[in-house]
């Protein structure tokens, strides 16, 4: 009788072993991983816009035709409009920005070459605070040009420093007479002979 049992209590432990190595063999089944969601597309940054050239305190009333160039804080600017003809007449506008309408004022020459224009006259400018308009040679050579050797002399200034009250005017529009038959381009330079205190200066361009 006891044989039986042996054989009873062998096949049963047999029985355990077994079914613990078939649980125990079988790797715990892991939860699918969610997709990963896409990563949304970088717009695209826009691309930045050159920053226009320009020479200092000396402008070129032929390049950059009326093309003022982007805002600075705490600017005086002075550029123009390109040169129009009709006839031998010629007409040069004279502008002006700034970031603030209230300023001392400014002073303004106009360099040309008296071989190629002969001038004619102020037919506009901003009469605020005028305090200066002449013509003289250029013998200081201000716009580093050998070529001008006129100067047209503007000035604008306020005793209560609120000019000229608007953050963009014309200055002046000057006709000149085509002296020379020429097809070259006619230079007419202006340079500052002053600006308001703490202003950067932008002049042509």
């Amino acid at each position: 009788m006891k044989l039986p049992m042996k054989i009873s209590t062998l096949l049963l432990i047999l029985l355990s072993i077994n079914l613990v190595a078939c649980l125990g063999d079988k790797a715990p089944e892991t939860s699918e991983t969610s997709e990963t969601s896409e990563t949304p597309e970088t717009p695209e940054t826009p691309e930045t816009p050159e920053t226009p050239v320009y020479d200092g305190a000396v402008g070129s009333a032929v390049e950059g035709c009326d093309k003022p160039l982007a805002s600075y804080n705490n600017f005086q600017q002075v550029y123009n409009d390109c040169i129009t003809w009709n006839g031998n007449k010629a007409t040069l506008t004279v502008k002006y920005r700034s970031d603030d309408a209230t300023t001392p004022g400014i002073g303004l020459r106009v360099h040309y070459n008296s071989s190629q224009l002969s001038f004619s006259e102020v037919i506009e400018k901003f009469e605020t605070d005028l305090i200066a308009e002449s013509v003289s040679p250029d013998s200081d050579n201000e716009d580093n040009d050998k070529s001008t050797d006129m100067v047209i002399l503007l000035g604008w200034a306020s005793l209560n420093g609120i000019w000229p009250g608007e953050e963009e005017a014309n200055l002046a529009t000057i006709e000149f007479t085509k002296v020379d038959s020429s097809d070259e381009d006619y230079i007419v330079n202006y340079t500052s002979s002053s600006n308001a205190a703490g202003f950067e200066l932008i002049v042509g361009k």
